[in-house]
């Protein structure tokens, strides 16, 4: 999940924990998908339709909680997107007023309705968890806030999910702002789903010539006639394969955020890359974790066969409020990625000296090197989620090495000619998208190289 503040005419303003940044407007190549409704309920009004208002409210939690329902209408895709067309899906909400800061929660809406008869009493429930604790402080007044819904765009594409729209619900932590509505005359600024699309190749080279007719009969000679114009291009070749993934960098140094301002509910933020200790300040008994487990290394491709090797696992990820004691340190273990067809190891926290693990974050598993015979190489299973120590997901298992097939003009979904190896597991979203695609399992390596290493893990600690 990406959460950021971008300035309207003006500049812009720092994401949150500082990642990265994001412009006010819609880059090239993205597409906007239409907002058909936008509404919001109120509790303390169970009746009472809001589809005109000119705002939507959110403020919360408790029995007179307002909502906001949102829903977008896909069809200005090109016909034919798949998930799997999909780079990016942000959903930009623009911040009309703050009277508290806190954060908002996305979830799926289970169940039609429209902006014109939605009310408190009538509205659907919520559905699948989508995001959780995008914040929004009294600094992002006159700003867009933005949210990370690729995931669900792929989902609604594929016909995973029914496209009921979203509903946002206020955080346990409490909420009370507001966001313009498409009825806004005032700014123009109504919730956009903005949908970046994987690119295509370019155009493809002539085809030859066909075999030339026999001569025909000569005729008289005509008058010369006007140059024509000229016709239009060719349409474009497919799209190439795609290269392998590079070699990851060498890991940043550790960032320490300065607190956050009055509003937030937060009094300290501390992203780990690596490994490292944290002490517990003064007055500071409970810490929220959130970690992230090492991604297994991709199998290695097979020495003397035709075949790539299957892709490493991604990690685990963790989210749950560890007790803490004021003054004492704590170790915060960043799993190392997995090699060649190795397991990512597990990210935890632990008083230090070998203290018990408050914490822990499983590695995913190691991708199956390829065999010589040809076959399909298993990947590696996600590192396994652990209810105990909190919230908790799986990460998904890396691709299969597809078997080999010898090369033909419609090749079989579940083979290839080139002895390519799998793709390597995607780590779960948190609160942010992990640094540097952190958790990640590694690519399967090709016929007769070495399966890339998993990402080491991340962790992030909130008090």
């Amino acid at each position: 999940m990406i959460s950021a503040r971008v300035k309207g005419p003006g500049g812009l303003a720092a994401l949150f924990v500082g990642l990265s940044l994001a412009l006010g407007s819609v880059p090239a190549g993205a597409a906007l998908a239409t907002l058909t409704d936008d509404a919001y309920t109120s509790g303390a009004q169970r009746t009472q339709n809001f589809g005109s208002a000119p705002v939507l409210t959110l403020q919360g939690p408790g029995p007179a909680s307002d909502r906001v329902y949102l829903r977008f209408d896909l069809s200005t895709l090109p016909a034919g997107t798949r998930g799997p067309d999909v780079g990016r899906a942000l959903l930009r909400l623009w911040v009309n007023s703050v009277t508290k800061g806190g954060m908002f929660d996305v979830h799926t809406v289970k169940g039609g309705w429209t902006e014109g008869a939605i009310t408190a009493a009538t509205a659907p429930p919520p559905g699948r968890d989508e995001v959780a604790g995008v914040p929004v402080t009294p600094r992002d007044r006159n700003t867009f806030v933005l949210v990370d819904l690729t995931d669900l765009v792929r989902d609604w594409l594929d016909r995973v999910l029914e496209n009921n729209g979203v509903v946002l619900q206020p955080n346990a932590s409490g909420i009370a702002v507001a966001f313009d509505s498409k009825e806004n005359t005032g700014t123009s600024h109504e919730p956009q789903l903005e949908i970046t699309l994987l690119g295509h190749g370019g155009s493809g080279p002539p085809g030859p010539a066909g075999p030339p007719g026999p001569p025909g009969a000569a005729g008289p000679a005509g008058a010369r006639g006007a140059t024509g114009a000229t016709g239009p291009p060719g349409p474009p070749g497919p799209a190439g394969p795609a290269g392998i993934a590079g070699e990851r960098g060498s890991a940043g140094a550790v960032a320490a955020v300065a607190p956050a301002g009055p509003g937030l509910g937060v009094n300290g933020l501390q992203e780990f890359v690596q490994s490292g200790s944290w002490r517990a300040p003064a007055g500071v008994t409970r810490v929220l974790v959130e970690a992230w487990g090492a991604g297994g290394g991709g199998g290695d491709g097979a020495p003397r066969g035709t075949t790539g090797g299957g892709g490493g696992g991604a990690g685990a990820y963790q989210r749950g409020v560890v007790p803490v004691v004021a003054g004492e340190t704590y170790d915060i273990v960043v799993g190392a990625g997995g090699g060649g067809g190795a397991d990512g190891a597990d990210t935890l926290i632990r008083r230090t000296g070998a203290g018990p693990v408050l914490l822990r974050a499983r590695g995913g598993r190691g991708g199956r090197a390829a065999l010589d015979d040809g076959s399909a190489s298993p990947g590696g299973g996600g590192g396994a989620a652990d209810s105990t120590f909190g919230i908790a997901r799986e990460g998904s298992p890396g691709a299969v090495g597809p078997r080999f097939c010898a090369p033909a003009i419609v090749q079989p979904e579940d083979c290839a000619s080139t002895g390519r190896g799998g793709r390597g597991g995607v780590p779960p979203r948190g609160s942010v998208e992990p640094a540097a695609s952190a958790g990640s399992g590694g690519a399967g390596g090709e016929r007769g190289k070495p399966g890339h290493p998993g990402l080491p893990g991340y962790v992030i600690l909130v008090w």
